[in-house]
Formats: structure tokens, sequence, C-alpha cells
């Protein structure tokens, strides 16, 4: 899509930026012929804007190497791919044509992988049969979430009412997050506590049917979803509890800024242990019946002392050593 909150923040540092939508017919058509036909345009296209820009460094992310791959980059292409996802969700197989473009940019152009913790870079070493890759935790921007906010006032300026106790959630609208176990979650909590209210923030092809079920839940006038949004300090600082059940995660960053803002967070157990920074994090099985979980939340105290060990996840050592990686210094 091409209404990204951070287009401004590239554009006004004189970065371009270039969307396929923009330059690809029928984009929005739906249906199944469309789908096929701008599938083709978007292999095209990439090689295209390739071969037109001619980059020193190529950085891909999400399930895109297959049209990299057709695109061929020339050798001298310095190519990285950040693994956001479990590797096995990824690459499920040997034979899946993700997995097979893959393979032939790390033999071709010596794609390196970037990893967001040490169990996820084991596993793609062995996958591919390297031992270069790489760990970077995804930083984030200390001094915004370092920030004191007036709770009250951003409350109002959303229209949520003072009184509320606010349940929150970041997270695109789709199956891996889990949203109608939050949904589920959220109606029973608010039997329990009828000044619950639900905060979400994301967008996704999920997004209608989980207003459609709050809706059939009777808990309309109960939730409010934010889309597209940068200001996620600022959202966090009306919550007053984090819920993150995803059925898995690669890493879950949301969940790393939802403790740096100290709040409790309740999270599924598939969520990597490597995201639990805090003594704010109570760990949950999606298995378990959500009593248990609604127990957990409206019965939280927090700890005496908040311990969080954020030292690793300062954007701007993130940076630093992100650029090192490019120059070839690591």
């Amino acid at each position: 899509y091409n209404d990204s909150p951070y287009e401004k923040l590239l554009s006004d540092n004189g970065i371009k930026v270039i969307y396929a939508c923009d330059h690809i017919r029928f984009s929005s058509r739906k249906n199944i012929f469309f789908k096929f036909f701008n599938n083709i345009q978007r292999y095209f296209f990439v090689k295209k804007i390739i071969h037109e820009e001619n980059p020193n460094i190529l950085h891909v992310h999400l399930e895109l190497n297959r049209y990299v791959k057709f695109a061929r980059p020339s050798s001298d292409v310095k190519l990285f791919y950040t693994v956001h996802s479990l590797p096995s969700v990824i690459w499920p197989n040997k034979f899946n044509k993700e997995f097979r473009a893959t393979k032939w940019l790390v033999n071709k152009n010596n794609m390196r992988f970037i990893c967001l913790h040490n169990g996820m870079k084991n596993e793609v070493n062995k996958m591919f049969d390297v031992d270069n890759s790489i760990v970077i935790n995804n930083g984030i921007d200390f001094d915004r979430f370092e920030k004191r906010f007036d709770k009250r006032s951003i409350k109002n300026s959303l229209g949520i009412d003072n009184s509320y106790f606010v349940i929150g959630h970041i997270g695109r609208f789709s199956k891996v997050k889990n949203h109608e176990f939050l949904v589920n979650l959220f109606n029973q909590v608010y039997k329990n506590n009828n000044n619950a209210f639900l905060l979400m923030v994301g967008d996704g092809i999920e997004k209608e049917s989980i207003v459609n079920k709050l809706h059939e839940l009777k808990l309309k006038d109960r939730f409010m979803i934010l889309s597209n949004r940068s200001d996620i300090p600022e959202l966090l600082s009306v919550m007053d509890v984090f819920v993150f059940p995803s059925i898995y995660e690669g890493l879950g960053i949301a969940l790393i800024e939802a403790q740096k803002m100290k709040l409790p967070c309740f999270i599924s157990d598939t969520i990597p242990s490597h995201s639990i920074i805090s003594n704010l994090v109570t760990k949950l099985s999606l298995n378990s019946d959500l009593e248990v979980w609604t127990d957990k939340i409206i019965n939280y105290k927090k700890p005496k002392k908040i311990e969080i060990n954020d030292e690793d996840w300062n954007m701007d050592m993130i940076i630093e050593k992100l650029e090192k990686i490019y120059l070839g210094k690591l």
C-alpha cells in the first residue's frame, strides 16, 4: 500500500520512495485473474527498477526473493535479507519457491542473512549451509519512548473516556497475530470489568472480520482501531496493559516497545524468550482457559522494582551496527 506514515519522513530527507502498486495496472483489482496478472507485472517491475536504480546495496524483507532472483542483480550488489518470521514458516521446505530463490541468491550473489536472535541465526545457517549470518536487534528510538506523556490529554484527543481500563495491542490484522483470541479475551475481561476498553493499532486483511465479531458481541462502543500510525509511544502511553497472543513470532518488536513504556504485558508462550527484556511480562498458554488470562490481567500487581534490560535495543547503536555491515566491517 502507499499510505505509509513514514513516507513524508523519508521524502523530507531526500530519500526517494517507489511503490510498486503505483506502476502496476489494475493493482487494486482483487479477482483471481488480476491477482495472477499483477503478480506477473510485479516480476518485471522489480527487474526494471533494480536495473534502473543500479543500487550498491539491496536489502530485502518479507517473501520477495523470488522477484529479486528474476531481476538478476549485478554480482557487485551487496545483498542482505532480514529474516522477520520463523525460518520454517518463510521456507517450509526445499521445494518452496521462496527457498529455491533464496538459495540461488546465496550461491550467486552471496546474500547475507540478518536475524533477530541467535536461535534464528543458527536455524538459518543450517538451512542454507552458511556461517556468516548476523544478529541485529530491532532497535527502538529511546528518545521517543522515554518522554513523559500526558495520558489524560492523549485519551481525550482519541475520544477514549479517562475512566476506561485500556487493553492494548499493536500488530497487523492477520491470522498469526490471533486477534480472534484477543477479542474473546477482551469480552471475558469486559464481563468482569465494564470499564474495559480495547485499543488495537494496525491494519490488514482480517480487520473487517474482527470488527464484525466485536459488533456481534455487542462491543461496538468499547473498542477502537487505529491504522498506519507513527505515534506508537503516545498510543502505548494510554494503555493500562498490553496483550500479545500471537500464534508465533519471529521476535515481536511491539512487545519490546510496550516493555520500554513499562506496561504489564500478557503474552502467549509461543513468543521468543529473546523478546522478554523485563520483569513486566506474564507468559501464558493459548490452550489455557480465557478465565486464566482474565484473572492474571485483572489481578495483576506491578513489581515493586521494575527491571528493564534494554541496553541492546537502542536504535542509534543498531544503526551504527547496520552501517558497519553495509560497509563490510562486520
